[in-house]
This record gives C-alpha cells, structure tokens and sequence, in this order.
C-alpha cells in the first residue's frame, strides 16, 4: 500500500532489506547484524560496546545482545578495559574467516539491491544511493549519528 510518507516507506525498505541479507547471509550462519558487527570490529582493530555501537549506529542493548551471540559463537574475544565498566571487543582468527566466507553472500545481496535501485538513478547504484543514505543520516543530526 502506498504512502508518501518518507518515515513508513524507509521502514518498509529497511525490513526489505534486512530480508534481503539475512537469506544472502543464511548459507554462512549469521544474519546481517551478525555480519555487520562482525565488519565494524574488522574495521575499528577493537573496540568497546560503546564504541561499537557510535560505528553501527545501534544502541547498547542492541549491541549488548548481539555481541553476546558473536563472543559465544566464538568469532569475539573480551579483554577488560581500563575502565572496568567497559569490556574491549576483539575480532579473533575465527571471526576473520567467517566474514571471508561469507562476504561472497554478502555481495550477491549488495548487487540485489543494486539491480532494484538502477532503474531510479542515473549513475551507478552503489555511489549514489549510499550518498544518499549518508545524507540522510547528516540531516538527522550529523557525524555523531553515525
């Protein structure tokens, strides 16, 4: 059903979405959280739940829950932190290799979503559209929302 309302539509597509990688990713037993915490770890070296959460723009209960799974899955090891209200997160050798095996799934989902939005834009998808989503995420309150 349609809508012109932005804030609907961007949620209908974010559940498409999350559809989208989740059964891309499904062959590699993770699902797109699991595969984006796991690469925002690759990308920070370590990080803490706080730091982890600014990077996926989540917030801490979200983060919480889903590194618990990554540390019990055993791709996620735990070191303490200065402050010992905090717990640094590091990718181990496990983790590595299950964002390698499953980067392949990944991209099949990336160029699914590149094909659906083609047709709307003038140049190549993935510049684009990413532009736009980091627009978007500046309009809504700048670097410190991402």
């Amino acid at each position: 059903m349609f809508t012109d309302c932005y804030c609907t539509q961007f949620r209908r597509a974010s559940n498409a979405l999350t559809r989208i990688y989740d059964d891309a990713l499904r062959p590699a037993g993770l699902r797109i959280t699991q595969f984006s915490l796991l690469r925002a770890l690759g990308r920070l070296g370590e990080a803490t739940s706080t730091q982890l959460a600014v990077e996926v723009a989540l917030d801490r209960t979200t983060i919480s829950r889903n590194v618990k799974l990554l540390v019990d899955a055993g791709w996620v090891d735990v070191k303490e932190a200065a402050d010992k209200r905090e717990r640094v997160l590091l990718l181990n050798r496990a983790g590595r290799k299950v964002i390698a095996d499953a980067t392949p799934h990944w991209a099949k989902a990336q160029k699914q979503v590149e094909q659906g939005t083609d047709k709307f834009l003038r140049t190549p998808s993935s510049g684009q559209l990413l532009q736009a989503l980091e627009g978007l995420q500046d309009a809504a309150g700048g670097a410190e929302a991402r």
